[in-house]
């Protein structure tokens, strides 16, 4: 993989500058990612989130595999057959009870472990889509960084090149080969560079602030990058089997099927519910446990047991509201499966648009790297010719302009394509901060 290095230019900056570069901690995009995602309050809100829905699946196969237990304990301080206000041991009463739903046509405990694993599952990957967002969120920050440090570096050349033609302007003038007006344009496009650089350096300053939020660091430190493209590793063109895999793995469209299968549940067990709905419980009772001074018993029929059935028969009036709702559950089910069905083609498109882009960005950046060299060629060319009185002023200043126009698509090539492969991966449902 090809190392591009982040580095000032040292030959065209101060040298306070460079200093201040060198002492600087280096990131890559994955150093910074796994920070980002460190320090992230959202990441650990997210996260808790996860844990609630882990304990709620845990307690839900609990529920549906052991009986519920109840203890309960009373103190009578006052009746109508002993007026006074008291607190005695034998006045108190204690139970423990448990109770265990067997069977249940319409919702069976079964059904409620399977729609507690269905929300486990959506909450996991809720998590997952909440580090693949900020850790989209922090890549865009991480370019946003390098792409403001290295247009400094880009500025400052220009800058320099500005100023190497201002002063052969000024010594032509002094020998009668260039006029006022050049003079004064030259300086006026000086002036320019100027503005641009300052530009420059507030908006890095800006975009290292926005990179230290992310780190919980001091908005002003300064940070240093180090990019890596996977461009060189890019064999165009894409499979067009990347799209089974976005279908198979995009971790939207599993939540959306995750959703869908628990709107079958519920969909079935409000479906059921409006028929004949047959429950089997056992109980169990056991009173006078002997706590708190209470004496114990344990005679005829304590603890008492129970295993009973039960059949209802919901019509509501004259059973049309059982056929509306009915009619209406499955009308839901209905809406969810068409909903995704629409999902699935929308990221069809868009895995296939992406490879598009992709492609059209590999091409752009290969193109930009010889428009730079040959402009970078030309303007050298055309600045020794200045020096020496033959090139035109007009000329030189478009060769300039143009060198420092295509030097600044150049890194937003290298930005947008990294961003776009970043978002191609998250459509395949891979895991980018890894």
């Amino acid at each position: 993989m090809k190392k591009l290095i982040l580095y000032c230019l040292c030959a065209a900056l101060p040298a306070c500058f460079c200093a201040g570069s060198a002492s600087a901690e280096t990131f890559t995009s994955k150093s910074y990612i796994k920070a980002a995602l460190g320090a992230s309050p959202s990441m650990r809100k997210a996260e808790q989130a996860f844990r609630q829905a882990e304990s709620n699946y845990k307690a839900a196969l609990l529920d549906a595999a052991l009986p519920a237990f109840t203890l309960s304990m009373g103190e009578t301080f006052y009746d109508q057959s002993d007026t006074r206000l008291r607190l005695e041991r034998e006045d108190v009463t204690s139970s423990l009870s448990a109770s265990w739903n067997l069977y249940d046509s319409a919702s069976s405990p079964l059904k409620k472990v399977r729609t507690a694993r269905l929300d486990y599952e959506a909450a996991k990957l809720s998590f997952l889509t909440a580090q693949q967002n900020e850790a989209l969120k922090a890549l865009g920050r991480f370019y946003a960084l390098y792409s403001a440090q290295q247009r400094i570096g880009t500025s400052r050349m220009n800058l320099a090149s500005r100023e190497r033609q201002y002063k052969d302007t000024n010594e032509q003038f002094q020998s009668g080969t260039r006029s006022r007006l050049q003079v004064t344009q030259s300086e006026g496009d000086k002036l320019a560079s100027e503005i641009s650089l300052a530009r420059d350096e507030a908006g890095e300053v800006k975009a290292r602030m926005a990179f230290n939020e992310l780190l919980n660091a001091e908005p002003e430190t300064e940070q240093s990058v180090e990019v890596s493209t996977q461009a060189a590793d890019i064999k165009l063109p894409l499979p067009r089997t990347d799209v089974a895999r976005a279908l198979e793995n995009n971790f939207a469209l599993r939540q959306q099927r995750l959703a869908l299968e628990r709107t079958r549940i519920t969909s079935r067990t409000s479906v059921l519910s409006n028929y004949p709905r047959l429950r089997v419980d056992a109980a169990w009772r056991k009173s006078a446990l002997g706590l708190i001074g209470e004496p114990a018993y344990g005679g005829p029929n304590n603890p008492s047991y129970s295993l009973g059935a039960s059949l209802n028969f919901p019509f509501g009036f004259f059973g049309l509201q059982n056929y509306l709702e009915i009619d209406a559950a499955g009308a839901a089910l209905k809406s969810a499966e068409l909903e995704l069905e629409n999902s699935e083609r929308a990221l069809k498109t868009r895995v296939l648009s992406a490879q598009k882009d992709i492609e059209l960005q590999v091409k752009s950046r290969r193109l930009l790297e010889f428009q730079v060299k040959a402009q970078r060629e030309t303007t050298e060319n055309l600045m020794s010719e200045y020096s020496q009185g033959g090139a035109d002023s007009v000329q030189l200043d478009l060769a300039q302009s143009k060198l420092l126009d295509s030097s600044n698509n150049q890194i937003a090539a290298l930005n947008d394509l990294d961003l776009e492969l970043a978002n191609y991966r998250i459509l395949m449902g891979e895991k980018i901060w890894e």
